[in-house]
C-alpha cells in the first residue's frame, strides 16, 4: 500500500498544512490531509497514512484545552453511536469502489463548507440533546465508516447546541478521537494498514504537531475570520474535485 503514496515531501507537506488548519480552527486535520492526498492516491491509503497523526492531534487538542472527563459524560450517546457504527459500516463498505468513496467524501466535504458558509443549522433545546446526539452520532458513524471523515456531523450537532468556542474545540477533539479508535481497529482488521504504512504514519506525527503549534501561533495573531474563509475556499475546491473524480474518474 505504501507504493500507492505520492512522493514523501508531498505527504509531509500535506500533514504540515493539515496540522496548521487544526491549530487555527481546532478541526479539519483528517479532512485536509485526505483532501490533499486523494489528489495523488486512493482514500483508503490516504487515511492509513493519517492513522497516527489523527490520534496525536486530537490527544494534543484535548490535553491543551482540558476538561475531557466532563466532556465524556456530556457526549456519551454520540460516542457510543460512533463506536458501534463506524466498524460496522467500514466492514460493509470494505469492497466499495474508489469512485464511490471519492464521491461520498467529496459530498461530505461540500456539506461541511455549506454548513460553515450559510450558518443555517437550527437550535436544539436542552431537552432534545440526547435524541439529537443519537441521530447525529449515527450519521457520524455512517460517514466515518464509509469515508473516514465524520466532522460535518460533529459541526452540525455542536452548532445546533450553541456551544462556546472552548467547548467546541474540546468536544470536537473528543468526538474525533473517539471515532478514530474503532476506525483504526477496522482498518487493521481489513488489512488497509501494513507495517511500512504504520511506520510512516508514526513519523508524520512530527509535521502534524509542528503544524498545530504554528497554527495556534497564527490563531493568536491573525484574523481568524479571514483564515476560515481561506480554509473554506480550499475545502470547496477539494470537495468539487473529489465529486468530479467520483463521477467522471
Amino acid at each position: 500500500m505504501i507504493d500507492a503514496l505520492p512522493a514523501l515531501w508531498i505527504v509531509i507537506a500535506a500533514f504540515l498544512v493539515a496540522g496548521t488548519v487544526k491549530g487555527v480552527a481546532g478541526l479539519g486535520l483528517p479532512m485536509t490531509a485526505l483532501g490533499i492526498l486523494t489528489f495523488f492516491t486512493d482514500p483508503r491509503t490516504a487515511f492509513a497514512a493519517a492513522f497516527f497523526p489523527i490520534f496525536a492531534g486530537n490527544i494534543m487538542q484535548m490535553w491543551r484545552v482540558g476538561g475531557a472527563f466532563g466532556a465524556v459524560k456530556r457526549y456519551l450517546p454520540f460516542m457510543v453511536c460512533l463506536v458501534i457504527l463506524v466498524p460496522v459500516v467500514l466492514s460493509l463498505s470494505a469492497d466499495a469502489s474508489e469512485e464511490t468513496l471519492l464521491l461520498t467524501l467529496g459530498i461530505t466535504v461540500l456539506i461541511f463548507v455549506l454548513l460553515n458558509v450559510f450558518d443555517v443549522i437550527p437550535s436544539v433545546p436542552d431537552r432534545f440533546d440526547r435524541p439529537a446526539q443519537i441521530v447525529m452520532g449515527c450519521f457520524a458513524g455512517v460517514l466515518g465508516g464509509l469515508t473516514s471523515v465524520w466532522l460535518p456531523a460533529i459541526v452540525i450537532h455542536l452548532t445546533s447546541r450553541g456551544v462556546d468556542k472552548e467547548e467546541f474545540i474540546r468536544a470536537s477533539g473528543l468526538l474525533l478521537f473517539t471515532g478514530s479508535l474503532p476506525l483504526a481497529a477496522g482498518y487493521v482488521r481489513e488489512g488497509f494498514v501494513t507495517g511500512p504504512v504504520a511506520l510512516l504514519s508514526c513519523a508524520l506525527i512530527l509535521p502534524t504537531l509542528a503544524g498545530m503549534l504554528g497554527g495556534e501561533y497564527m490563531r493568536n495573531r491573525l484574523s481568524e475570520t479571514a483564515f476560515r474563509k481561506a480554509v473554506m475556499f480550499v475545502f470547496l475546491m477539494i470537495g468539487l474535485n473529489l465529486v468530479r473524480r467520483g463521477l467522471w474518474g
